[in-house]
């Protein structure tokens, strides 16, 4: 009777710890987005990490009704990786690194502002730990609103 108990103990304390390692990982402002009057979308991610790490950036397209996210938020990185987006979107920069502390502005042209996307930006491994048990890497999932004016109600809500 103890052994469930214990079980969930420990899968809780586990999930408290990786959430604090996330949130201890990057800082991003704002952390929801719409395009200004040019398609033009900005955040900044600010890392609270004491060692180096990488990121990839990439948009992908959204329904905000949708419970499960689509495949092409599965999409592996190397799947974007062409120079031309293939949903017209420019983003700049596509990858960087980030020192400890570090600081970076990531900026993505939005032109088919009739949809909703997600920027996801995340972790590359770092080759260098990969024989060193448990390593975590961060995916981070931005919502990209059509508009600042946008509300998004989800499927189903009525609002009176």
């Amino acid at each position: 009777m103890h052994a469930p108990t214990n079980l969930l103990r420990l899968l809780a304390a586990a999930f408290l710890m990786i959430s604090a390692t996330a949130q201890a990982a990057l800082n991003i402002t704002p952390p929801q987005l719409a395009p200004d009057d040019q398609g033009v979308i900005a955040t900044e991610v600010k890392s609270s990490l004491s060692t180096p790490t990488r990121w990839s950036v990439r948009v992908v397209p959204w329904d905000p009704g949708a419970i499960e996210p689509g495949t092409a938020a599965a999409m592996p990185v190397s799947a974007l990786a062409a120079p031309t987006h293939p949903l017209g979107v420019e983003i700049s920069p596509r990858f960087f690194s980030l020192a400890g502390q570090g600081r970076q502005v990531i900026r993505a042209r939005i032109a088919d502002r009739s949809r909703h996307y997600r920027l996801l930006i995340e972790q590359i491994p770092d080759d260098g730990l990969s024989n060193q048990g448990v390593n975590f890497r961060f995916r981070f999932s931005l919502p990209i609103y059509r508009s600042s004016k946008d509300p998004l109600i989800p499927r189903g809500v009525t609002i009176q």
